[in-house]
């Protein structure tokens, strides 16, 4: 396949119908919470990803939810709605090839950062969770038309992620993470999710270059590498070779945030046992 075929063959997929029903009634000066429910119903499969989701550990609900009026009234509609958005992402990035264990990391990588974001910073922690599960959105994109780009991950793993940007652009035209962003973008998420998205295709010169520059994408960015180091670290976690030494790049990132390398191995450590035992 040339690449210029590769290039021309990339489309982000269209928000589906139940969303832009569901978009123009949130947005309207006084929603029908009523109707946004009974249309989230007419979806089973909808239903239960919403429900899955608003769930999730990290969103601190004492008990199950098992209904969407309920969900309502402890998140908000408004809150509710940007689950809604990321739930039905996931599912569209899902409908033509399996890779749980890549949703099983994201998930790991947004319960990571959401924790994250609300220890050491004022920032949206739901934010944080967003760009955590679709951080690496534009992967599935990529296989769906290229079947030999599960090669090219597995060599990736062996090299940096300049390496496997410059290879994308070669190939592709654009990189897994500019397409991400696209993605994120033309489905109308938060400006903060898709800008952080795309600029992990310049980790870590971007956060280096403007260390003394305060600026909300780039501390989810520098937030998010070190989401993805514990992850890493986590699932590297019964190797009988470990590597103790902090990356370069992780040094940047946390102090970025304000951490010091000491912090930073306590911290991480903490996260592993809470991994270990979930």
């Amino acid at each position: 396949m040339s690449n210029k075929l590769l290039k021309l063959k990339f489309a982000i997929p269209p928000r589906p119908e139940v969303l832009l029903r569901l978009s123009t009634i949130v947005e309207q000066h006084d929603p029908d919470i009523d109707l946004v429910i009974s249309i989230i119903r007419e979806d089973p499969g909808l239903y239960s990803m919403v429900l899955s989701t608003v769930n999730a550990p990290c969103f601190g609900l004492r008990r199950t939810i098992t209904s969407l009026s309920h969900s309502v009234m402890l998140l908000g509609l408004p809150r509710l709605f940007k689950l809604i958005k990321l739930a039905l992402i996931k599912s569209t990035l899902r409908n033509n090839i399996s890779m749980e264990r890549f949703w099983d990391t994201a998930s790991e990588v947004a319960l990571i950062i959401h924790d994250l974001t609300q220890k050491y910073t004022d920032l949206d922690p739901d934010v944080a969770y967003s760009i955590g599960m679709l951080h690496d959105s534009g992967i599935p994109l990529i296989m769906q038309i290229d079947k030999d780009y599960k090669d090219i991950l597995r060599m990736a793993n062996s090299h940096s992620q300049m390496e496997l940007t410059k290879i994308e652009q070669e190939r592709y035209g654009i990189d897994h993470f500019s397409l991400g962003a696209r993605l994120v973008k033309e489905w109308k998420m938060p400006p903060d999710i898709y800008n952080t998205i795309e600029l992990q295709a310049s980790f870590p010169e971007v956060i280096k270059i403007n260390k003394e520059r305060a600026d909300d994408c780039l501390m989810y960015l520098a937030l998010l590498s070190v989401a993805k180091d514990i992850s890493q670290s986590y699932r590297h976690y019964w190797r009988l070779e470990k590597n103790e030494l902090i990356p370069q790049a992780i040094l940047i990132s946390i102090e970025y945030i304000g951490l010091c390398d000491y912090d930073y191995m306590d911290l991480k450590e903490e996260f592993l046992a809470k991994l270990n035992n979930a």
